[in-house]
């Protein structure tokens, strides 16, 4: 428990990235060429991944080890998602070299902010303790503020950036409330000593622990934006720059369900009042998957639209994730680990396509995507792969994700919540389709080719590849997820 040296090689992927994202900013000070900017955010991530491969590797975390006094676990749960992280930044880096140039002037502090948001993303995933998960939800949390900003000259970028720090401060308000009720009734902040004190049955029958892990949900339900902490959302990514839009979709969503399935699952908060919580989560995840897809449905504006389907994909998660504490089993955790994979992956390279449309004619709406697969035929046939895929089409890999989450649902014997997750999912056709269909079946509005930057066209090329891999080799990702999933279990042993 107690700090050693030897412990900093644990830390090696955050302070790695934390160096990157410091050598980025003294970069873009004294080289003006934003080309070797990106150049060096990009290939340092090689170590930090390099970091979190040997670690992976090494055979050195079968069991968690905790490090700094118990602040701070590494195990396989939290290499898994340092792997998903380092793909969300990589991607994200090329997928919004042009944009960046062509409408945001501080190029060098995107990428940066970029970089520190994923540094805390990685925190996140590895803290066991409430007070630096906070902080690092913090740390994740503030360069979002400013980047959903950057478009200093545009009204919509500095309203998304208002109403995202009021938001985030009031859900962080209530995220604090429910940390504070914790520790009040265990005495404690770190997360296995708590779910030790709910165990040994300490607070049996105490409704104020039923009150702080709803406070916890809803300031966790901010981040992965669950109905009712959803209302951030659609406004927020409309209004602020697309490639921030893209890795608000991905990242924090990511990161917060990281977060909360950590905190519930290692500090036991499922111990006591099971069936108040599982019913409290079940109305949220109804709530999400419902207003997520009809309000998605009726959107014009493809930013907006993927935002309420960010909302729904939401909801399709927390099914599994009720799944994992109704069954007390790895297999709902490995369903959710595998959905999150597939979600970043395919929503990474839809928004990849918006993105390239948006840089190339300035467009965000559905009808600028008519005749797009004339214009651009690569380009269009890689986003509508990810679009089938967000919609559950088969055989693509969302539909296989799926599966995996509602056949643990349904086996943890929520047939119910399986069922309305089902309608939920076959209303996603609507919308997801308006798109298909008006990139393949309308007139293009204009005739000339549109072509496609470097960057966003290596893009859209990983993120399919890596969709049709995941679609093919869907059980054995989902196996490789497996020790992830067990070491949250082992932690409560």
């Amino acid at each position: 428990m107690s700090f050693q040296i030897s412990n900093l090689y644990e830390l090696a992927p955050e302070l790695s990235m934390t160096l990157l994202a410091l050598v980025v900013l003294a970069v873009d000070l004294f080289v003006k060429r934003r080309v070797i900017t990106v150049a060096v955010s990009l290939i340092g991530l090689l170590v930090p991944l390099g970091f979190v491969l040997a670690q992976q590797f090494s055979g050195q975390y079968e069991h968690p080890k905790t490090i700094f006094f118990g602040m701070f676990i590494v195990d396989h749960y939290a290499l898994f998602f340092d792997i998903i992280f380092l793909i969300i930044a990589a991607v994200m880096i090329l997928a919004s070299y042009s944009y960046i140039h062509k409408y945001v002037r501080s190029e060098g502090e995107f990428y940066a902010l970029l970089l520190f948001s994923v540094t805390g993303m990685m925190f996140m995933a590895s803290t066991n303790e409430l007070i630096t998960i906070y902080i690092s939800l913090e740390l994740t949390s503030i360069p979002l503020y400013v980047m959903a900003g950057l478009l200093r000259t545009d009204e919509h970028s500095a309203e998304a950036a208002v109403k995202y720090v009021l938001l985030g401060a009031m859900s962080s308000a209530i995220l604090l409330y429910g940390f504070a009720l914790l520790y009040g009734l265990t005495g404690t902040t770190d997360l296995g000593s708590i779910a030790v004190s709910i165990g040994k049955g300490v607070q049996d029958g105490n409704v104020m622990l039923l009150l702080a892990g709803g406070l916890v949900l809803a300031g966790f339900g901010f981040k992965i934006s669950a109905v009712p902490f959803h209302m951030w959302a659609p406004d927020i990514y409309q209004g602020a720059p697309t490639p921030a839009t893209a890795f608000f979709s991905v990242g924090s969503k990511a990161a917060g369900f990281a977060a909360l399935i950590r905190v519930f699952m290692n500090g036991g908060l499922w111990q006591e009042n099971l069936h108040a919580m599982v019913l409290i989560m079940s109305v949220v995840a109804v709530a999400t998957m419902l207003l997520g897809n009809l309000v998605a449905a009726v959107q014009s504006n493809v930013k907006r639209m993927m935002a309420y389907s960010s909302i729904a994909q939401a909801g399709y998660i927390l099914v599994g994730f009720i799944a994992s504490f109704v069954s007390r089993s790895g297999s709902g955790n490995s369903a959710v680990l595998f959905f999150i994979l597939v979600y970043v992956l395919t929503n990474l390279g839809a928004f990849s396509g918006i993105i390239a449309l948006a840089h190339a004619t300035g467009g965000e709406r559905i009808e600028d995507f008519r005749g797009l697969a004339k214009r651009a035929p690569a380009l269009s046939a890689g986003t509508a792969l990810c679009l089938l895929s967000l919609a559950g089409i088969p055989p693509m890999a969302g539909f296989v994700s799926k599966v995996f989450i509602f056949t643990a649902a349904w086996s943890a014997g929520l047939g119910w919540l399986v069922i309305i997750a089902l309608l939920a999912s076959v209303v996603s056709l609507v919308y997801y389709g308006r798109i298909v269909k008006a990139m393949y079946f309308e007139a293009p509005l204009k005739e000339e080719r549109l072509s496609t930057p470097l960057g966003l066209s290596s893009s859209i090329t990983l993120t399919t590849a890596a969709l049709i891999v995941l679609t093919f080799a869907a059980s054995i990702i989902l196996a490789a997820t497996n020790p992830a999933a067990i070491s949250l279990l082992t932690a409560l042993k």
